[in-house]
């Protein structure tokens, strides 16, 4: 069979869209559904089906972060080559981290270059301008073939780069894993291969087979483009041309090409490329064989030097050009009619066969990236050179080369250039002139086999979790299949998509809930055994008592949590509809909902909040150097010293199981005298003046405005309006009296700042980034429900900042993930201001007398505890920056600074550290017997309906 000789471009065209559906096969599942077809689609699925995927991907997705641990631990313990480099950790991992996310970047690009030649340019001229510009660029003449060979040589690079930065040394041991373990993630390194793999390789491929033009809508590809266009304008891979050029000799066909014929001097800078390439190919090849032949190479100890030589060449490389070639050879020959090979190729025929079968061909090429780059990193093994060896510490070099020549070979990069040459690129130009003689290899079926079986693991599996939590985490570019973008199709959910969702889903709860429960029983056992404030010499609360009282205050801090919410809801919702129902509900609206007694709750509740949350960290927070239940050092300052185990407990026990229950089921939520009690309780704090202060801003805002304050309520009479601006008088007392205990404390360094920082650098920390950063918070949640009733073209060019800020909040579910995320962030800010508003009585000033501004031993240890900061916190961090973005959200949200704080929220709302919440939530709701509102609301309407008709 007599078939034309394809340049580079076109083998590669085959491999990844030989037609519409090739990408579909590879990287797709071949069954798609409609969002109206989710639910028949599942119930015909089978449920042992849907376990397995679940469990593949979750199991995968564990050893990912398990091999990543690792790999990072052994950078970061001086245990990898890095440090043999003389590489600082510090260098080296965001280096690794750099060169994982340049890869995923070249693998996915190559793929969507090549499959977007066919899509007219002008489709998305406007949409993807940096698309645009890297199209132009690679399909310019033959630079498509140019940026493939540039490419291919780019990735074996990298490789061998992150070979060199994480590979471990020999004995490497971290974790305290024991010999086992170590020895097969890290001395056989099974960590970076699937690390490299799926982060840094399928990942990227999965999202760019259908998002061709989101994915290389950024800069950094075409960066990458001009990169590799630059490598191979080098002429460092010339010499595979020559052998492009002796096929097109052997079949007589003529190499196909976009560009006219090269003059005379274009002819003399090709070949003189090609000369000096096969030059820079035989010194690579003189210098790997050199360093085989002396055993200087890091071959596995034992490997005599002819074995090693025969296992490189003889075995490593012509393994990966198999590899490499097979995918160019099988989408070559998936366009032909196997009545035309059948019987003149029958082990062809056999072979494809089994790779065309079903999903096969899409599994196989999963399976073989997985051992592609396995060689790779056996390849940068090999040729690399051990520094450690004798006669490299004695002073010998290769060919006599200089000290510092030899420190480049010995990072065997010169390897890469051998890898490149001769074990990719020469066979795939093989496979695309001869595809059926090459698949006519027995050993092929085998290969196909193995990779098969390798998939069918599913080792890889977590590429399709990262793949898909990259296309819908907020915090990345937004991918849509290029059909939905170019023809305004519908997406399509895919089963793959359901069993992914349902994994996340399992390891998010089971996760969430572990280390909710570690950190419960942490925090217990800090207080159980006198290691935390509650248990000092000056509060000497027992612990028994502490205890309780944690619990208790986590119960009250969710009772007004869920309450808040459920209070402001039903202002909506007539009395009468829940009147004979809930009883106790109605007492609670019917104070909360009188006059203007809702804006007096919110206020009083705030401080009850930060009360509560200050005093928790008086219970719970742990003490200097306090260590539990035989944990190392590292857990004790994580969970204890840092106080991530109080912020997880707290955010999760007392904020959002409540809020996921009120949201939908407020009355039964609020049906309960605890909640009654509270709500007297915040209203009690509000009357008692406390906060009065902040109605002063809202009056300057009124009158800056020039609109009026709004009321439920006659206006006051003299002795109303006295005792009120008295109160506003009384509070801004307080504020400032408060402001000057927290600023003498700071200056003093007497607070429980943390040690080494500055007098200044506090006041700075806690009044220029702390409290602005939780007023942010909290204004933002103000600001967006007060926009997202206007008709965005109201402000989308008078706004523009706000406008980008709101895209961004209200795109799909960002409202809800930005809201969990902007709980967890406040609250670690509350314990963060207790903290620093806390004074050290360990203080050797404390100790030895001295109080603020001369006051009593007695009003001293009332100061100590650092209330007077729940002052300032709740009226400068709170209260004011809630009016402001009341008054005006549009331009509180023309912050730069929400955009950021946006995608941190989501960023950690995407984590699932809250998502214990859900799951507490409904074992909640399952043991109260909590309903949604709208089961009694509609019984309630159904009987008035009934009244009136009789």
């Amino acid at each position: 069979m007599k078939r034309a000789i394809s340049s580079e471009t076109r083998s590669y065209d085959m491999e990844v869209k030989a037609d519409a559906n090739t990408l579909q096969t590879a990287f797709s599942d071949t069954e798609e559904f409609s969002k109206a077809d989710v639910v028949e689609s599942t119930a015909h699925q089978s449920g042992w089906c849907t376990a397995f995927n679940v469990l593949k991907y979750s199991y995968s997705l564990v050893l990912l972060v398990f091999s990543f641990i690792v790999v990072m631990a052994a950078i970061a313990t001086d245990q990898a080559n890095a440090a043999e480099y003389d590489i600082p950790k510090g260098v080296a991992i965001p280096l690794f981290c750099l060169l994982l996310f340049w890869l995923g970047v070249i693998e996915g690009g190559q793929g969507a270059l090549v499959g977007l030649q066919t899509t007219p340019k002008d489709q998305y001229a406007q949409s993807h301008p940096i698309s645009l510009k890297c199209t132009e660029l690679s399909h310019d003449g033959d630079n498509m073939e140019r940026f493939i060979v540039g490419r291919q040589f780019l990735v074996v690079l990298i490789i061998f780069t992150l070979n060199m930065c994480g590979a471990a040394i020999g004995g490497a041991d971290v974790l305290n894993m024991g010999k086992g373990l170590n020895d097969v993630f890290l001395a056989e390194a099974l960590a970076m291969i699937l690390v490299t793999v799926n982060i840094g390789q399928l990942a990227a491929q999965v999202n760019a087979a259908e998002c061709m033009l989101d994915f290389i809508n950024n800069y950094f590809m075409l960066f990458s483009t001009y990169v590799s266009l630059g490598i191979e304008a080098s002429g460092l891979l010339h010499s595979v041309y020559l052998v492009q050029y002796i096929f097109s000799a052997i079949t007589g066909q003529p190499i196909e090409t976009n560009e006219p014929p090269r003059d005379g001097g274009k002819q003399v800078l090709f070949w003189g490329r090609v000369l000096m390439s096969l030059g820079i190919l035989g010194f690579s090849l003189a210098v790997v064989f050199d360093a085989l032949i002396e055993g200087w190479t890091g071959m596995w100890e034992g490997v005599p030097s002819w074995a090693a030589i025969v296992i490189v060449f003889l075995v490593l490389l012509p393994f990966v050009g198999i590899m490499e070639g097979m995918q160019i050879a099988a989408f070559a020959v998936v366009k032909l009619d196997e009545e035309e090979y059948k019987n003149t190729h029958k082990i062809a025929h056999t072979n494809c066969q089994l790779l065309f079968k079903g999903d096969n061909l899409g599994r196989f090429l999963i399976g073989r990236q997985l051992c592609v780059c396995a060689c790779m990193f056996v390849a940068a093994r090999c040729f690399s050179i051990n520094k450690g060896h004798e006669d490299i510490k004695a002073g010998e070099t290769s060919f006599e080369a200089s000290d510092g020549f030899q420190s480049f070979l010995n990072t065997g990069l010169l390897g890469a250039v051998v890898t490149t040459t001769i074990g990719c690129l020469i066979w795939r130009i093989i496979a695309s002139s001869y595809p059926l003689m090459f698949l006519s290899n027995p050993i092929i079926y085998v290969i196909i086999k193995v990779c098969l079986l390798l998939e069918s693991t599913g080792i890889c599996a977590a590429s399709w979790v990262l793949g898909k939590f990259m296309k819908d985490s907020p915090i990345f570019p937004e991918y849509e299949p290029d059909a939905v973008r170019l023809e305004g199709a519908a997406p399509k959910i895919t089963r793959r998509d359901m069993d992914i969702d349902l994994a996340i889903d399992a390891i998010k709860y089971t996760y969430s809930l572990a280390l909710l429960t570690f950190s419960f029983v942490i925090v217990m056992a800090a207080i159980g055994t006198g290691k935390t404030l509650a248990n000092d010499d000056e509060y000497a609360i027992p612990k028994p008592v502490a205890i309780a009282l944690f619990c208790f205050l986590l119960l009250w801090l969710s009772m007004i949590e869920g309450g808040q919410g459920a209070l402001v809801a039903l202002q909506q919702t007539p009395p009468e509809q829940y009147a004979q129902s809930h009883p106790i509900s109605l007492k609670n609206t019917k104070l909360a909902h009188d006059g203007d007694n809702m804006e007096r709750f919110i206020v009083g509740r705030q401080f009850l909040v930060v009360l509560i949350i200050f005093t928790l960290n008086m219970c719970g927070a742990a003490i200097k150097g306090a260590a539990v239940l035989d944990l190392s050092k590292g857990i004790n300052d994580v969970f204890l010293a840092e106080a991530l185990a109080m912020i997880l407990v707290t955010v999760n026990l007392g904020q959002l199981t409540a809020q996921v229950n009120a949201a939908d089921c407020m009355l039964d939520f609020i049906n309960n005298h605890f909640m009654l009690f509270s709500t007297y309780v915040s209203l009690g704090i509000e009357a008692s003046g406390l906060l009065h202060s902040v109605y002063l801003v809202q009056y300057a805002f009124s009158a800056i405005t020039g609109q009026p304050i709004e009321t439920n309520e006659p206006a006051r009479d003299g002795i109303k309006n006295a005792l009120f601006w008295g109160r506003v008088v009384m509070s801004l007392a307080i504020l400032g009296f408060s402001l000057a205990v927290v600023f003498d404390a700071l200056i003093k360094g007497w607070t429980g700042m943390w040690e080494a920082v500055p007098s200044w650098a506090a006041m700075v920390i806690v009044f220029l980034v702390l409290l602005p950063f939780v007023g942010i918070m909290e204004g933002m949640q103000i600001a967006a429900f007060a926009v997202v009733k206007l008709d965005e073209e109201e402000y989308k060019n008078t706004h523009k900042i706000a406008y980008l800020n709101c895209q961004l909040l209200f795109a799909g579910k960002n409202l809800g993930r930005f809201l969990i995320g902007r709980q967890l962030c406040v609250c670690a800010c509350m314990f963060v201001a207790a903290r620093c508003f806390s004074i050290n009585k360990s203080h050797e000033d404390i100790i030895a007398g001295e109080t603020s501004f001369e006051a009593s031993d007695g009003f001293q240890s009332f100061l100590n505890t650092g209330l007077l900061g729940a002052v300032v916190t709740t009226s400068l961090g709170c209260l004011i920056w809630r009016i402001i973005a009341s008054s005006y959200p549009l331009m509180f949200l023309s912050n730069p600074v929400i955009y950021i704080t946006i995608h941190l929220c989501l960023l950690l709302e995407s984590t699932g550290i809250c998502s214990a919440s859900w799951a507490l939530g409904k074992v909640h709701r399952s043991i109260a017997g909590f309903q949604p509102d709208e089961v009694y609301t509609s019984v309630a309407r159904d009987e008035d309906d009934l009244e009136l008709a009789a």
